[in-house]
């Protein structure tokens, strides 16, 4: 026979009653279940009766009734059963001595009493569960105790938080003692993220302040910390007890929850570092004047700290300059969480007492601390649309400047992606200015300014009246200056990438205006800006009207593959008493762009070879001159494209374009060619005109000397005397004859050379008898003709001889 302790049948001089399992005195009837009593030895048995289904009312009798074989046989089993539970309950008693509330153990067993016996057959192998328990129940009491364990320390994982979470489901020990820990001021920050219910715990707080009164003090901080209300008299005088009670945490609790200046203050330094944090948090929230006090004259970091996560924006006089005095003193300056708890309060907004507080420490520290910081506070001290016109805000601009110039390149490089440095750029003065006139010419920091200073209009909200002009005026301003060339790369991707569409026209005016001022700067301009050559160029077009000037100033530096683009703009909608003064640039552009890119300039000359071309098919006489010239030079422009080679970035053209411009070389020579028939049949005619008239005029005049002569000459012997005519006059040059004179150019001719050519002219000049002169130089009218038409074309063909012609003819002759 097991002993009694074993079946947990006893407590005390009370017995366990088999069908409630609730204690009372031994010998009678079970006063809540009218169970007849049973011998305590006896009570495995009676409960292994219980389960099998016996009533109450006839347990006691079926017991005794029992063999007593039988009898030991079900209490040998119900006390293995028990013997797990024994094993629990050791767990259960280490885990209660970190609790408040005592009696968990007596709790458990009264728990799993009810709960066996559970049948186990005994071929089959139990299934091990917690605690060692062989069961189909799993023990909770363990893992919930083990949590609240956990709890009570303090930092809880999320898995303890949960299951004392649980816990509060529970009306007895389980749930007082989950309320009692949950609202504990170490834990309650997390339990109150985990949406706990507040209402079950006052409840739960409630009757532990009821059932356990040497737990009042402790189950009154749960019900206000739960409720956040003002306690009643009976909790109150329980928080106020609570001030003076040993336990040190216990009396910190119920100063936090009456909010206890002196009780809050002892705790501000307790070798406690969280305690002491706490207490620190809580004046803070109070604007505690003793602690801001306190914390001027000897607080550190952490003590700064403690006070800035809950000190209110609407600070007491003095927290300001306690603030102030404890960042002059430690590393960091606490510059991040004085960022956080200033922007509680614009800086326009502050008295001006407290803006110069801001504005000495700026100077003096902020420019000594990282550029992350001093730009956040920038934002802040310049969050107002005025903050330009504030003297104060000069100190945060003036920090910014100098905590960036301390930072390596790469690091200032990252700054300048941040929307803060946008505001430092607005109201950047010239001393900034200079500074990233220098950061520009660093390596790092180079496509990262610029993309600043581009992108500033669009990265400010209120940017539409301030930044546009700024970020013009710092793009010029990062422009001028040495080591320009290291700009223009960077600065060319930047604008290729760019998308502000809305404020392009703000910095295409300030890139104008240096194109103006600079010629010098003309190529690089025009180079880097590509994508706004087109504004660039509209601009140029609306200042000068002279098309010839705008293409002289823009060919030489722009792009050499927009050449064709601009010699079309040039001569195509040239009047034609312009276009000889339109060409004369394009040729000259042509002859300095074709050797490095052959393709390019031929199309640039096919364009105004067409437009050349069609003018004078139109019979524009003026442009005759120009029309030979560029038969004569394209020749050898011609030459070069052939013997030059492609370049790399004359991809898009496939080809040179030497056969459109040989079309219109063709038709420019055949329409000449037709023309100058045209004048040499006209001369032709007129010269016969001319012939003709002469030796009308001769014959008349022969005629009338004859007549002359008869009459005045006798008849001799009856025969008339014959008629006198008039000598024929031959002429030399008396200047020098150069061999060109004696060129032999038509070897079959009467007229052979020059000398011929125009000693006829000369002796047809002075002689009126034009025949006489034919017959002397064995001419006719017929042969005369067909040499003079040669001879006129061949002056045409060669300069040479027609500019000795006019020497010789004009020359003095004998």
């Amino acid at each position: 026979m097991h002993p009694p302790l074993e079946n947990g049948a006893r407590r005390g001089a009370q017995v366990r009653c088999p069908a409630c399992t609730r204690f009372h005195e031994p010998g009678l009837l079970c006063p809540r279940c009218d169970c007849g009593p049973v011998p305590p030895e006896r009570y495995g048995a009676a409960r292994m009766l219980v389960h099998a289904g016996v009533d109450r009312y006839a347990l006691a009798d079926r017991v005794s009734l029992l063999p007593t074989s039988m009898a030991e046989r079900l209490e040998s089993r119900y006390a293995r059963m028990w013997a797990h539970v024994r094993r629990l309950l050791v767990g259960v008693r280490r885990y209660e001595q970190a609790l408040f509330l005592q009696g968990f153990e007596e709790d458990v067993e009264d728990r799993w009493a009810q709960r066996l016996p559970w049948h186990v057959p005994e071929e089959e192998p139990a299934v091990e569960l917690e605690e060692g328990l062989h069961t189909a129940v799993p023990a909770l009491e363990p893992r919930w105790l083990a949590a609240l364990v956990d709890v009570h320390e303090g930092t809880p994982s999320h898995a303890a938080l949960d299951t004392v979470l649980t816990c509060l489901e529970d009306d007895g020990r389980f749930g007082c003692e989950a309320a009692l820990a949950l609202t504990r001021w170490r834990v309650w920050p997390h339990a109150h993220g985990s949406r706990v219910a507040t209402e079950r715990i006052a409840r739960l707080a409630r009757a532990a302040f009821a059932r356990f009164p040497e737990q009042g003090a402790r189950a009154a901080v749960a019900w206000a910390r739960a409720t956040g209300q003002a306690p009643d008299v009976d909790l109150l005088l329980a928080l106020r007890e609570g001030l003076h009670h040993p336990d040190a945490d216990l009396r910190f609790e119920c100063a936090l929850c009456l909010q206890d200046e002196d009780g809050l203050l002892a705790a501000v330094e307790s070798t406690d570092l969280a305690r002491a944090a706490e207490a620190r948090r809580a004046l803070a929230s109070r604007g505690s004047v003793r602690l801001l006090e306190r914390m001027a004259s000897r607080g550190d970091a952490d003590f700064a700290l403690d006070v800035l996560r809950r000190l209110p924006a609407q600070a007491p006089p003095g927290a300001l300059s306690a603030l102030l005095a404890v960042s002059d003193r430690v590393e960091g300056g606490l510059a991040e969480a004085l960022h956080g708890w200033a922007r509680g309060r614009p800086f326009a907004e502050l008295p001006p007492e407290e803006r110069a507080l801001w504005v000495d420490w700026a100077l003096a520290r902020l420019a000594r601390l990282s550029a992350a910081d001093a730009l956040r506070f920038l934002e802040w001290a310049a969050a107002a649309r005025d903050a330009d016109r504030m003297e104060e805000t000069r100190a945060f601009v003036s920090a910014v400047s100098e905590s960036l110039a301390r930072e390596p390149p790469s690091l200032r490089a990252s700054r300048f992606q941040d929307a803060a440095f946008s505001r430092f750029l607005t109201l950047a003065g010239e001393e900034d200015a200079l500074r990233l006139h220098a950061w520009s010419r660093e390596a790092p920091c180079t496509e990262p300014l610029l993309e600043a200073v581009l992108s500033l209009p669009s990265r400010l909200r209120w940017g539409d009246t301030l930044a546009p002009g700024q970020g013009a005026r710092l793009l010029m301003a990062l422009w001028t200056g040495e080591g320009r060339e290291r700009l223009l790369a960077p600065l060319a991707k930047v604008v290729r990438g760019w998308n502000g569409d809305s404020q392009q026209a703000v910095f295409i005016d300030a890139v104008w205006r240096r194109f103006q001022l600079h010629p010098d700067e003309r190529t690089d301009l025009l180079a880097t800006f590509t994508p706004w050559r087109a504004a660039l160029w509209e601009r140029q077009q609306a200042a000068e009207p002279d098309a010839v000037v705008c293409f002289q100033t823009w060919w030489p530096v722009e792009d050499p593959e927009q050449l064709p683009e601009r010699v079309d703009a040039l001569v195509r909608e040239s009047p034609p008493e312009d276009l000889s003064r339109r060409l004369e640039p394009v040729w000259k552009a042509a002859e300095l762009r074709v050797d490095a890119l052959p393709r390019a300039t031929s199309l640039a000359v096919s364009y105004a070879a067409a437009v050349l071309s069609g003018t004078v098919r139109r019979d524009v006489d003026a442009l005759v001159p120009d029309a030979e010239r560029f038969l004569a030079w394209f020749p050898s422009f011609r030459e070069r494209v052939v013997a030059a080679s492609p370049a790399s970035s004359e991809r898009s053209h496939s080809r040179d374009f030497l056969k459109d411009i040989e079309a219109d070389v063709r038709l420019i020579r055949e329409h000449l060619e037709r023309k100058r028939q045209r004048e040499d049949q006209a001369r032709e005619a007129e010269l016969r005109r001319m012939v003709e008239a002469s030796r009308q005029r001769d014959l008349a005049r022969q005629r009338e000397l004859m007549a002359r002569q008869v009459d005045a000459s006798p008849l001799t012997h009856g025969v008339e005397v014959a008629p006198l005519l008039t000598p024929l006059v031959l002429l030399n040059p008396r200047g020098p004859v150069q061999p060109l004179d004696l060129e032999v150019c038509f070897p079959e001719a009467r007229l052979r050379t020059l000398l011929d050519y125009t000693r006829l002219l000369k002796v047809m000049s002075v002689n009126n008898d034009v025949m006489a002169v034919f017959e002397a130089h064995g001419l006719s009218v017929a042969t005369w003709t067909s040499e003079a038409t040669a001879w006129g074309k061949l002056l045409v063909r060669r300069p040479e001889l027609t500019l000795r012609f006019g020497e010789l003819f004009q020359g003095p002759w004998g």
